[in-house]
């Protein structure tokens, strides 16, 4: 394996994304992205090498992503002026039901049972394939790709609602 260095350099600004993508704030993503590397560098031995370091490194960031909502409960603090949208929407009206629309989507992914939360959000958000979550899991491809499936299906009827 690289030095711990180099895998740094290699994914800390695609974990870093990630964890953006997830948070929605750039000094939270910041902080567990500090938290993931230090993480992964105290359970170095814990890799198994059964994904990609990719793919761990993600998982780390996902459960400090969630640790940190436990503990703060972020998810029901978030207003809608957080919330960072393109600025070249033509109606103050489509700016709120997009902002909501998010908001929603993200409550029904968070209110997801493992392991759909996890499928969901290592494959949708991290852009992870589906084999190598399989792989992760220890199932096939076809049980993540039914599972993917399923949590999009909830997340869909959720926000429908």
């Amino acid at each position: 394996m690289s030095t711990f260095q180099e895998v740094y350099q290699k994914y800390g600004r695609k974990v870093y994304n990630f964890l953006l993508s997830l948070s929605g704030s750039e000094a939270l993503a910041e902080e567990l992205l500090q938290e993931t590397f230090f993480q992964a560098f105290q359970h170095i031995n814990q890799f198994e090498g059964r994904c990609s370091i990719y793919t761990w490194l993600c998982q780390i960031g996902k459960n400090a992503w969630l640790k940190e909502i436990k503990r703060k409960k972020r998810y029901s603090e978030i207003s809608i002026e957080d919330l960072h949208l393109p600025d070249n929407l033509p109606l103050l009206e489509e700016q709120i039901i997009q902002k909501e629309q998010y908001l929603r989507t993200r409550k029904a992914m968070l209110a997801l049972e493992e392991p759909y939360k996890n499928v969901f959000i290592l494959h949708a958000i991290s852009d992870i394939k589906l084999k190598e979550i399989a792989n992760l899991y220890g199932k096939t491809e076809s049980w993540a790709r039914v599972t993917y499936y399923r949590a999009r299906m909830q997340i869909i009827e959720e926000v429908m609602k």
